[in-house]
């Protein structure tokens, strides 16, 4: 089969981002010998999407909340449990390996979907951006941001080829991949709305298939919880007990955002969450608007800022908004060539030194 050279172009810039992040592993596993590879790519939340590939969804005596697992969304571990139990290798190679795996496919298909609509330069500075953003490490590790990326490429590649029962379906499973999948119900809506208006095409009734099976996954998730702990809210109580992290119309956000602005307030998780939401976030839907983007792409992107805006819990927003990918496209037409390779490789610097704290000091959240 022949490679377009655009896609070996994503290839190399792919595996130089990962290699990236194994220097720095290798970094770590230098200074902190109770530390090997796989301790450190299955660090955090892999932990967590480790123990339920290991053991499935089951009460874990030591915690606060004996459910604290049920907060992992499966579509991640539990596949990577399945081809445990096929092949017999060990989670912890397996999770990590299927996560990068994932995301070198969601960038592959990203870069060609880019590509079609603004040109293989932007395609290729768009992947630059998201693969060397600073907390792209997770990448390379047990993360859900890879496969999340690739369901929602998929679903947004489907719709603009109006494939709806392909959308729906991506979008069912990208629901039940990361807490924040569930979004992918509103690019489904702006698309079937778009559709009723412009088509005169007597099945266009098709369009809603998409929303009307996006959001079925999550809601079957929510009564697998409630099934489990006794709760109708008990995914959210979860979320909330354990993480700090419920609905607070951004008030958290403003407040942080002051306290970091106006009396120097500094915490390395809030700090670089509220950069990431303000300046990247709100920044680059206003460029959207500026640029014209397409509804869809503009809802999806702008669907994910407001609901990591409007968390209470103010950690992790750099990562939570990796899968917004339209506001890397606008990002990219908005740098000036001359500047891009600093840009990228400034971020790229701050992604290893991020990677290395988080893993050795514990004082950064990826």
């Amino acid at each position: 089969m022949k490679i377009s050279p655009l896609t070996r172009q994503i290839i190399v810039v792919f595996l130089l981002s990962r290699i990236a992040t194994l220097v720095v592993s290798w970094i770590v596993m230098s200074t902190q010998r109770d530390l090997g590879l796989t301790e450190i790519l299955t660090d955090w939340d892999g932990n967590f999407n480790e123990m339920i590939a290991n053991h499935g969804y089951q009460q874990v005596a030591g915690f606060d909340n004996p459910w604290l697992t049920l907060a992992f969304l499966p579509v991640l571990p539990l596949t990577t449990r399945g081809v445990h139990l096929v092949t017999g290798v060990g989670v912890n190679i397996l999770g990590p390996a299927i996560a990068i795996l994932c995301g070198l496919a969601a960038f592959i298909l990203l870069a060609r979907f880019v590509a079609q609509k603004f040109g293989e330069d932007i395609a290729l500075m768009t992947c630059a951006l998201m693969l060397f953003s600073p907390n792209a490490f997770v990448f390379s590790m047990f993360y859900t941001e890879g496969p999340m990326l690739l369901f929602a490429v998929l679903t947004l590649r489907s719709l603009d080829e109006r494939k709806w029962l392909l959308a729906g379906i991506f979008a069912l499973i990208g629901g039940i991949t990361r807490p924040n999948g569930f979004v992918l119900l509103i690019p489904c809506v702006v698309a079937a709305v778009m559709e009723m208006r412009s088509s005169h095409v007597s099945t266009k009734w098709k369009a809603w298939i998409a929303p009307l099976l996006a959001p079925v996954g999550f809601a079957l998730w929510l009564c697998y919880v409630w099934a489990k702990t006794g709760s109708a809210t008990g995914y959210f109580d979860l979320q909330s007990e354990v993480w700090g992290a419920r609905v607070d119309g951004g008030v958290n956000l403003v407040q942080e955002s002051w306290k970091l602005v106006a009396h120097g307030s500094y915490n390395l998780d809030v700090a670089i969450s509220v950069v990431a939401v303000v300046i990247f976030g709100i920044g680059g839907i206003i460029l959207a608007i500026r640029q014209k983007l397409n509804p869809v792409w503009l809802s999806f992107g702008i669907a994910l800022v407001v609901v990591t805006a409007i968390n209470a819990r103010q950690s992790s927003g750099a990562r939570f908004l990796l899968p917004a990918f339209p506001l890397f496209v606008v990002w990219a037409r908005a740098t000036p060539k001359r500047i891009f390779s600093s840009v990228v490789a400034s971020s790229a610097v701050l992604m290893g030194a991020l990677f290395f704290v988080s893993v050795t000091t514990h004082l950064y959240t990826p």
